[in-house]
């Protein structure tokens, strides 16, 4: 699947548990193949995520996403609406939404070697 606005185009995995999802946003050319899963892989985290959360009759929205990708308020409404065209329960249900602009400053990683 694709995200895109404007000329940002980027791969979208889905993630089910009922009718709640998740959504991650990431650039597929840097997933590692299967084969390549040997000695040292960088686990590339994406572009973020966004989770989709049913609660009764209303919903939850909220994620992280990387502000040096999702660099306006306008893109960041676009992946919003995205999720919710992803999930035929989202017409006419009340969904509040939080969603977070992160930057990296750092990372813990582990390469199985140590």
């Amino acid at each position: 699947m694709k995200f895109e606005y404007l000329k940002f185009s980027c791969n979208v995995d889905v993630f089910h548990r009922d009718l709640d999802m998740i959504v991650r946003f990431y650039d597929g050319s840097r997933e590692p193949a299967e084969e390549e899963i040997v000695n040292m892989v960088i686990a590339d985290p994406g572009y973020g995520y966004l989770m989709l959360k049913y609660k009764g009759d209303a919903a939850l929205l909220s994620g992280f996403l990387n502000e040096s990708v999702f660099a306006s308020d306008e893109m960041v409404e676009a992946a919003i609406d995205y999720v919710e065209r992803l999930s035929p329960h989202s017409q006419n249900v009340y969904m509040p939404y939080h969603v977070s602009r992160f930057k990296p400053t750092s990372y813990v990683e582990y390469n199985g070697e140590y």
